[in-house]
C-alpha cells in the first residue's frame, strides 16, 4: 500500500513539474491592466470576437461606432478593400 501511495506522489510531482514547464503563466503585460476595456468586440474585417484591449480601435467620424480590428494587418486589409480568406 505504501508503494502505491509513493508512486502516486512521485507521479503527481512529475506531472506538476511537467505542466509548470509546458504551460507557464503569460507575461504580465499581456494581461488586462487597470482601465482596460475587457468586453468582447467583433472584428470589422474577419468577424472574430476579441477583448477590446487586445485589438486595434480606430476612431471614425461617428464617435458611437469606431472600427475595431484584431490586429494591424486586418486594419490594413480592410482599408485596402481585400476580402477575408480564412
Amino acid at each position: 500500500m505504501g508503494a502505491v501511495i509513493l508512486v502516486m506522489v512521485i507521479t503527481f510531482a512529475a506531472m506538476w513539474g511537467f505542466f509548470k514547464f509546458m504551460y507557464p503563466k503569460p507575461p504580465r503585460h499581456m494581461m488586462p491592466q487597470q482601465g482596460d476595456v475587457i468586453t468582447p468586440r467583433e472584428c470589422d474585417y474577419c468577424h472574430h470576437s476579441l477583448a477590446e484591449y487586445r485589438g486595434v480601435l480606430e476612431p471614425t467620424s461617428d464617435p458611437d461606432a469606431p472600427l475595431f480590428f484584431c490586429n494591424y494587418e486586418h486594419q490594413a486589409d480592410y482599408h485596402a478593400n481585400k476580402t477575408y480568406q480564412p
